[in-house]
């Protein structure tokens, strides 16, 4: 039965609001207005910029630029391991979201991934075979550099790595079997531009008499009658009503939303992961003139993985070494390594703080965020390896050519010590309100994204992953997104 229908009383189309126009929301909102019977209200909490308005930054394929745009960046405090205090969490704001500042690496990830999603986690309709098609017709372009854009950083990995004895390829981004390998990564840009889904999805959109988009228009609530979600209340207090509500804020945002709307899923804020990190800075010989901060990647799987785990094909891919050719736009003299742990077993959190009279938003932005990385055995397990073999590295022949010194006071008697006191995040937060089974009471939403036990809304973003892809998130949100906001338009027509 459809959800929304018109009848010959009605004068108005009924309204769909999505919240949030980052990776998901931009993608729902454009898809869902191509149904003219429909008005479609895309909320934003930072500012709308239409795509040739956009800074420089923003614009710009090397994405440190964009991290440097003051109003298109938001800094979250959370606290990545119980060694560590609070320490700020960058997520992109405005229309684009992260998909305007992130590195701009688009990955799939792994054929394995999704075929767990299906079989283990509830997931029916999830499976690689049913989202590689998808994948492969997404509008987004991908750039991948030759080998003459590379920095030095980047030459550097790719000849440490070949000395390895790690094969040659550049389809480390798309092929669903590239456990292993090293060479060019695909970037989400296009003509010498950032490719955002402000400019993929929402550009050719905003022409549509039943699009509005509404910058700085933060969304505190759902509205309900009773288990029915009848509209949005605003931080600014007001309120808007709605036939249909999806939430597309974010894997940090989306749960403190259903929280403080009281939806009674226990899974909310539960179950979040992130791709711990750890990140080794170079001081470069000559001054970096690459015009893209990453080009190149290594992915690897951890030797270990038979020490946890009988089912290896789960574990493939599961170490990425990643270059960073320079560390901000103006500092040409340092550029970086990371190594990335890509399939997680450690489990963080997402709580309401509680409401504080004296903050000038009444406390609504505040939460406790606690990604406990490397909490898990497994991980630290895995993370020791990819540190040990970076560390290896960037000792050798190939990066002493370009660089002067490494910062690496890496405590190898006390490693994990070390790794708990220095780990961070590939900013790759998600699983705080996971997809899954009906039957699975810590689901939050079933598999086309509606909050299960609750009417007229779904949610669509990184928070529903029921696990994290072993690759950058960017491209599986998107990927989800085109599917729900096809189940939702399949809801939307009349009878």
């Amino acid at each position: 039965m459809a959800i929304l229908r018109r009848n010959e009383h009605q004068t108005k189309r009924p309204r769909v609001v999505v919240v949030g126009a980052g990776s998901a929301g931009a993608v729902i909102a454009a898809r869902l207005s191509q149904n003219q019977d429909v008005d479609v209200l895309l909320l934003e909490s930072g500012p709308d910029v239409a795509a040739a308005l956009e800074a420089d930054g923003i614009q710009s394929t090397n994405f440190v630029e964009a991290l440097e745009v003051e109003n298109r960046n938001l800094r979250i405090p959370v606290r990545r391991t119980a060694s560590q205090g609070l320490s700020d969490y960058v997520r992109g704001v405005g229309t684009g979201g992260s998909s305007s500042v992130n590195a701009m690496v688009g990955m799939w990830g792994m054929a394995s991934d999704y075929d767990r999603w299906e079989r283990d986690l509830g997931c029916d309709g999830w499976s690689w075979r049913d989202v590689a098609p998808v994948f492969a017709n997404l509008p987004i372009p991908l750039f991948t550099t030759l080998l003459g854009e590379w920095g030095n950083v980047d030459r550097a990995l790719v000849d440490a790595a070949t000395d390895l004895g790690f094969e040659r390829r550049d389809d480390l981004s798309t092929a669903s079997l590239a456990g292993h390998g090293i060479g060019a990564v695909a970037l989400t840009c296009n003509g010498g531009r950032r490719a955002s889904v402000n400019d993929i999805y929402l550009e050719p959109a905003r022409s549509r008499f039943n699009l509005e988009i509404r910058g700085s228009s933060a969304v505190d609530r759902l509205n309900m009658n009773g288990n029915d979600v009848v509209g949005v209340h605003l931080a600014n207090g007001s309120d808007i009503d709605a036939n249909a509500v999806v939430v597309c804020a974010g894997a940090i945002s989306t749960p403190q939303i259903l929280l403080r709307t009281k939806i009674q899923r226990s899974g909310i804020g539960h179950g979040v992961k992130d791709h711990p990190a750890v990140a080794f800075t170079l001081a470069l010989k000559e001054p970096s003139e690459a015009r893209y901060a990453i080009s190149t990647l290594l992915r690897t799987t951890s030797t270990r993985t038979g020490k946890h785990n009988d089912n290896s094909q789960t574990e493939q891919g599961n170490i990425h070494l990643l270059p960073l050719n320079h560390t901000t736009a103006h500092d040409k003299m340092h550029g970086a390594m990371f190594a990335a742990v890509m399939r997680v077993y450690s489990t963080g959190s997402i709580t309401l703080a509680g409401l504080h009279d004296n903050q000038p938003d009444g406390g609504r932005n505040s939460a406790k965020i606690d990604l406990n990385l490397l909490g898990d055995e497994r991980d630290m397990d895995t993370m020791t390896e990819a540190t040990l073999m970076l560390a290896t590295m960037v000792e050798g022949r190939s990066f002493a050519g370009i660089t002067n010194s490494v910062s690496n006071e890496l405590t190898t008697d006390d490693m994990q010590g070390w790794l708990l006191n220095n780990v961070g995040s590939y900013s790759h937060i998600g699983c705080s309100s996971k997809m899954g089974a009906l039957s699975n009471e810590e689901a939050v939403v079933d598999t086309a994204g509606r909050v299960i036990g609750y009417s007229h809304v779904w949610v669509c973003d990184a928070s529903i992953f029921p696990d994290l892809p072993s690759g950058n998130t960017h491209l599986p949100v998107v990927m989800m997104a085109e599917r729900i906001s096809q189940r939702i338009s399949e809801s939307l027509l009349p009878n």
